[in-house]
């Protein structure tokens, strides 16, 4: 199916015939990564790849089965083809440079490792291993130093000890061995876990450790402040060029000027059929989503899932698929996912809250509270089992792994 005047390559969606396939191949390969069941995930995950060779998402996950089977050389291709294409993502670089560092290849984890600590100055797992490469080398004083930034400084027991902390004191002991079962980074956030780059007028200092929660995604453009096609009015109003091709919600399309073409989106099947049109060539839309305002978001090679009842329009520069995540569709519709590097439009009531999700510590939220989300999480519908659905809370979510969750 070719793209349409003014659609990139990169935006177009999985093509209907074997959407659903696709989205279960890497949907089961996903959960059985997490659960590390990891001979199973590469079959499932591998199935998924052959239907679309060039998916990052189905790469990065690919990438950590390989990694915790032991396949290191595999390992490396596929995580080396992603750096290629995303080559400021500070997971990817990491997970690289860990991969050869497992597989013994000391010298050559160098590179990539540096090149994180160039990204993100404070990233303690990269500190860690960067410490381990150096040990072994025979650089023990440069090699302390990255074990104290990492962390080995820390008094065994004392408020905030954790289990990098511990890894790195003991590789400071002399009990490399041990320290090398550091787990790979998740891509999504890779996301991933899905892909998070640096962003790429990121300064020296200005990075964010992976091992903590996610940088925050571009903070929102004002309610008056216009950006790429997007120029919002008084009302709540937003006017959109077509020049360059829009995703825009059926529901908010209140008007247009000049003659942009419009053709309903039949790519997306299931409860996303119909959701979008396409909007393209000379004039422009009108949007508005009575009682809610616009705010946009920057995306930078990153994903996002969004509620589809929060979205406004999205530029045609991004790639667009359902969440696989989403598998309750009778109680939550499923969510939207885009990846790559354009503006999103969503309609709020106000500026949404951030939320971060950590291991150990996951969010508990009504879904219709649940604005979108980012980096590596896992959402689980809770509507019979949670006190807070049955006190009227109506479908709960419980969100666990890393990353963050927007809120009103």
């Amino acid at each position: 199916m070719s793209a349409h005047p003014g659609e990139p390559a990169s935006a177009r969606a999985i093509p209907f015939f074997d959407q659903g396939l696709f989205l279960l191949h890497l949907n089961r390969g996903k959960e059985l990564v997490k659960h590390g069941e990891h001979d199973a995930a590469r079959r499932e995950l591998e199935e998924a790849r052959r239907l679309r060779p060039r998916d990052p998402e189905v790469a990065a996950s690919l990438s950590l089965a390989l990694f915790h089977l032991g396949d290191y050389d595999e390992a490396e291709k596929v995580t080396r083809a992603l750096v290629a294409s995303h080559p400021g993502s500070v997971p990817l670089l990491f997970n690289l440079g860990l991969i050869l560092w497992k597989a013994g290849r000391d010298a050559d984890a160098v590179d990539p490792l540096e090149r994180v600590l160039e990204l993100a100055p404070t990233h303690r797992k990269a500190h860690l291993t960067l410490g381990l490469v150096l040990q072994r080398s025979g650089g023990a004083e440069r090699a302390r130093d990255h074990f104290r930034i990492a962390g080995a400084e820390r008094a065994q027991g004392s408020d905030g000890d954790d289990t990098l902390a511990r890894a790195a004191r003991s590789a400071s002991q002399g009990d490399a061995g041990r320290a090398r079962v550091a787990p790979l980074v998740s891509p999504e956030g890779l996301e991933t876990g899905e892909i998070a780059p640096a962003r790429p007028e990121a300064k020296p200092g200005a990075g964010t450790p992976v091992a903590e929660p996610p940088a925050a995604p571009a903070p929102p453009i004002g309610v008056s402040e216009s950006a790429g096609p997007f120029t919002p009015r008084p009302g709540g109003f937003l006017a959109v060029s077509c020049e360059r091709g829009v995703y825009v919600r059926r529901g908010v399309l209140t008007g247009r000027t000049g003659a942009p073409v419009l053709e309903p989106e039949r790519r997306l099947g299931g409860a996303l059929a119909r959701h979008l049109v396409h909007a393209f060539g000379g004039g422009g839309v009108l949007l508005v989503s009575r009682g809610r305002v616009p705010r946009l978001r920057q995306l930078i090679e990153e994903f996002i899932s969004v509620d589809p009842g929060r979205l406004l329009a999205f530029e045609a520069s991004l790639a667009y698929r359902e969440d696989p995540a989403f598998e309750f569709r009778r109680t939550v519709p499923p969510f939207l996912k885009l990846f790559g590097s354009g503006l999103v439009a969503l309609a709020v009531s106000s500026e949404p809250a951030r939320f971060e999700v950590t291991e150990g510590e996951s969010l508990t939220i009504a879904a219709r509270a649940v604005v979108a989300f980012g980096g590596d999480l896992n959402p689980e519908l809770l509507e019979e089992a949670d006190a807070m659905a049955e006190l009227g809370a109506g479908p709960v979510l419980r969100f666990s792994g890393t990353g963050w969750v927007l809120a009103e």
